[in-house]
């Protein structure tokens, strides 16, 4: 299937998450597939790597974090009450997931268990990816707006209205 995401790299394997619903790890020197572990839904989201540990969001209305050494899934995060896909690739700071979903909501995931930590709400759906700084979260909203966050709860410091709506990400 298609890739719409920037793969992650680390120890000389390229880690990709696809249309196929596979999240492959391909060796960098020669483009030999080494291990693919199913997902259950096409992603477009760039996936965020934490040592032997995965995370991206699906189309499938899911966070996943994938256990890299045990080739399997760790965790699944939804929430049954917002039936939307993650496009927002994700960030970390110290313990948490973040990123934006197309419920309109930011939202942090404690990185070990896939329990929610916070959510936030924003006035359209979040494709931008968020930046994870000084432990506040920078990411744009479809409503134009740009939000920091406190990354530990997730209240907004500040925003700035950019007056149109943000796809792309900031760069801190």
């Amino acid at each position: 299937g298609q890739v719409h995401a920037t793969p992650a790299v680390q120890d000389g394997l390229a880690f990709i998450a696809g249309c196929d619903s596979m999240f492959r790890a391909i060796r960098i020197s020669d483009g030999k597939e080494i291990y693919a572990i199913e997902s259950g839904a096409y992603t477009g989201a760039s996936p965020v790597l934490d040592g032997d540990r995965a995370y991206f969001g699906t189309f499938n209305f899911e966070v996943l974090a994938l256990d890299l050494k045990r080739r399997a899934v760790a965790w699944r995060y939804s929430r049954p009450d917002a039936l939307f896909p993650y496009y927002s690739s994700a960030a970390l700071d110290d313990t948490r997931v973040i990123l934006g979903g197309r419920d309109k909501m930011i939202h942090a995931i404690d990185a070990a268990t896939g329990t929610p930590a916070w959510t936030f709400a924003t006035r359209a759906r979040v494709d931008s990816s968020p930046v994870v700084a000084g432990g506040r979260v920078y990411v744009g909203g479809g409503d134009g707006r740009l939000y920091v966050l406190d990354s530990a709860s997730g209240r907004k410091l500040w925003e700035f209205d950019a007056g149109a709506g943000f796809t792309a990400s900031p760069a801190v």
